[in-house]
């Protein structure tokens, strides 16, 4: 009797396991992001629908001569990758790194990484995720915001030149008419030196 219950147990822990399992295999294609999960050693060990129809490769696809999955070979930057990877396994979590993907064919799409490393019981850690959020049309939007941000500016900067040369010929002529008249003064009283003196005496 003991023995049929403990098998009873064992079989529903199975079926939890399997339904768990299901669970997070239907979460991960639902999800409308890739996501990748990368062991210690830098290879891909998973990933969902999204992260392969993203970037085009495929499941178990040799890569570089590799039937391996480096997952370095997405990134543009290999130097930028490692210094944070190496955050990543010294579990720091990571939110909206920009990065540059490059899908299998050689299209770059720039992306918002997100990362998070895993551990097991023990606390030891066995690898991480990746996430990323194609980040391409913000980064249209912000470039031709800075390029009208830039046109309009040197449209501001031809105005206040135009400005600046107009101020230089009003102050330049204010100071020319400051000038005649007090030569004018002066031949006024060269020329009427009597009356000058007449205004004087009285």
């Amino acid at each position: 009797m003991i023995d049929d219950k403990e098998d009873f147990y064992l079989q529903q822990l199975k079926q939890d396991l399997r339904d768990l399992k299901k669970y997070i295999e239907e979460f991960l294609f639902f999800l409308p992001i890739p996501v990748c999960s990368v062991n210690p050693m830098s290879v891909m060990v998973d990933a969902n629908r999204m992260f392969y129809d993203v970037t085009g490769y495929k499941k178990g696809v040799e890569i570089k001569g590799e039937t391996i999955f480096r997952i370095e070979h997405l990134f543009e930057d290999k130097k930028k990758w490692q210094k944070l990877e190496k955050r990543i396994l010294k579990k720091e979590l990571i939110k909206g790194e920009e990065m540059v993907i490059i899908t299998k064919d050689e299209k770059r799409i720039p992306v918002s990484l997100s990362a998070s490393w895993r551990e097991d019981e023990n606390r030891v850690l066995i690898g991480y995720f990746l996430a990323f959020i194609d980040i391409s049309e913000i980064k249209t939007l912000q470039e031709n915001l800075e390029k009208k941000v830039e046109e309009r500016t040197k449209e501001l900067q031809k105005r206040i030149e135009e400005l600046e040369k107009f101020h230089k010929l009003t102050v330049g002529r204010e100071l020319k008419m400051i000038e005649l008249k007090k030569k004018i003064k002066e031949l006024e009283k060269v020329e009427n030196p009597k009356v000058i003196n007449n205004n004087n005496q009285q």
